[in-house]
């Protein structure tokens, strides 16, 4: 049996039980789990609850970076480790974790994430995502974002090859719906900081993005599935423009 880990694990949800059980099965050596969720009418509470470390909550939704930073609130131990339903880190990240811990040394640990897709990593060119899940509690704090929101640390930062994966196991449909969602979100925060987008600019996006893609980011090397994901990142910019320019043309009308 493998010692405790003294941190936090804390984890926001709304309708994850396809992939909390796997999730929260990776961190089973955590002193605590926090979940914090906004309303799941599926099995995702009852999954958690079988964990003997998991603590539950619910929040009515505030945003993303809201729910993030309430839930990191709960968390009792001074090390925090933020995951996502869908995400397992590996066991090269938990000894990095481990060692933190032990030799003290900085503030937080920069890693990869590493996405999987039905089992496999997409083919291009692209590299891992770099983020800070893993850090000492005293030294995060989140900027108010409503999407893309990310942890901000004062402090020193251990940096690492070790990873995250990241399992988005989502239909087409789904994985548009979500760009269609975030893209509403994103539109929003730029709106409020009094952006703007210029019609040139979003006749443009379109072809842009899904060029910078699918070629030079080499999702070509991913056959169709390759294609749709380059089509799926042009629709999110697009959209994101489309409605700030419209957000402000709204406002403009008085609407």
């Amino acid at each position: 049996m493998n010692q405790t880990i003294a941190a936090s694990v804390y984890m926001i949800t709304l309708n994850e039980e396809k992939n909390i059980g796997d999730s929260l099965a990776s961190v089973c050596d955590f002193a605590e789990v926090i979940i914090v969720d906004s309303g799941s009418s599926d099995q995702t509470l009852a999954i958690a609850e079988k964990f003997p470390n998991v603590r539950v909550f619910h929040n009515d939704w505030p945003g993303f970076s809201e729910q993030k930073a309430y839930a990191m609130s709960l968390c009792s131990h001074p090390w925090v480790f933020n995951l996502d339903a869908d995400e397992v880190p590996t066991k090269e990240f938990l000894q990095e974790v481990r060692a933190l811990i032990s030799d003290d040394s900085h503030d937080a640990l920069e890693s990869n994430r590493t996405l999987i897709r039905w089992g496999q990593q997409p083919k291009n060119f692209s590299k891992n995502d770099r983020l800070i899940r893993f850090f000492r509690k005293s030294c995060g704090h989140y900027e108010v974002r409503r999407v893309h929101e990310s942890i901000s640390i004062t402090g020193s930062v251990k940096k690492t090859q070790a990873t995250i994966l990241h399992n988005e196991n989502l239909s087409l449909s789904q994985r548009f719906t979500k760009s269609n969602r975030y893209s509403e979100l994103k539109a929003e925060d730029k709106f409020d900081k009094n952006q703007n987008a210029s019609l040139a600019s979003i006749v443009l996006m379109f072809p842009i993005t899904f060029l910078q893609v699918y070629l030079f980011k080499g999702h070509f090397l991913d056959g169709l599935e390759g294609f749709n994901t380059s089509m799926n990142a042009a629709f999110y910019t697009y959209m994101k423009y489309a409605k700030l320019r419209e957000m402000h043309q709204r406002k403009a009308d008085g609407l």
